[in-house]
C-alpha cells in the first residue's frame, strides 16, 4: 500500500533563505568567472598595477559578501519578508528538495546565459573582425570573455547534473552529528495542537 506523500511545512522566511543563499553562489561564482576576463592571458596588461590591485580589492570584497550572505541569509530574510515571514504554508517539498529546484534553476539560468552571451561574442567576434581587418586581433581581445562565457555553460551543466547531490551534501553538513530531524518552537499564529 502506498503512503501518501508528507507535506512539509515552512515559512516564507525560510524559502528567502534558500533564494539568499542562491544568490550568493551565483554572486561567488560570477566574480571567479568574471576574473578569467580581467586576469586572463594579455587582458589585465592594459591597466597599472594600482587598477589591478583595485580591482582585486573589489572582488575579494564580492566574494565575502557573498560567503556572509551564504552564512547569515537571516537578517536579510527578515527585512524582505518584514511581517509575512511567520506565515506557514504546506507543501509537499523539503527543504532539501526546494534547494535541489533552486540549483537546478540556477545551473539551468546559467547555460542559457553562457549560450546567448557566446552567440553575442560570435556577433562582436565578426563585427571586430571587419572593424580591424583581421580575426587573430578580434580573438585576442575577446578570447578573456569567451572563456567566461564557456566556463558558465560549463559550471551550468554541472550545477544542473548535480543540484541533487549538493542539496543532500549541503544537508548533511548543515546536520552532522545530529539525527538530521530539526525541531522548532511554533510561531504564536500556529495552532497548538
Amino acid at each position: 500500500m502506498d503512503t501518501p506523500p508528507q507535506s512539509a511545512r515552512t515559512s516564507l522566511y525560510s524559502i528567502l533563505c534558500i533564494v539568499i543563499r542562491l544568490g550568493a553562489v551565483m554572486l561567488a561564482l560570477s566574480v571567479v568567472g568574471g576574473s578569467f576576463g580581467f586576469f586572463g592571458p594579455g587582458q589585465a596588461a592594459d591597466f597599472s598595477v594600482a587598477e589591478r590591485i583595485s580591482v582585486l580589492m573589489f572582488l575579494i570584497a564580492c566574494l565575502v559578501v557573498a560567503f556572509l550572505l551564504w552564512l547569515y541569509p537571516g537578517p536579510l530574510a527578515r527585512l524582505a519578508s518584514a511581517r509575512s515571514s511567520h506565515q506557514i504554508f504546506e507543501s509537499s517539498l523539503d527543504a532539501q528538495q526546494i534547494q535541489w529546484v533552486a540549483f537546478s534553476v540556477l545551473g539551468m539560468y546559467w547555460v542559457m546565459t553562457g549560450v546567448l552571451d557566446l552567440a553575442h561574442i560570435g556577433y562582436q567576434f565578426i563585427w571586430l573582425s571587419e572593424a580591424l581587418g583581421t580575426g587573430e586581433e578580434a580573438a585576442r581581445r575577446l578570447h578573456g570573455q569567451i572563456a567566461y562565457y564557456a566556463f558558465e555553460i560549463i559550471l551550468g551543466i554541472f550545477l544542473t547534473l548535480g543540484a541533487r547531490g549538493l542539496a543532500h551534501l549541503l544537508h548533511k553538513i548543515r546536520y552532522a552529528g545530529s539525527s538530521g530531524l530539526t525541531t522548532r518552537k511554533p510561531f504564536a499564529s500556529e495552532d497548538p495542537d
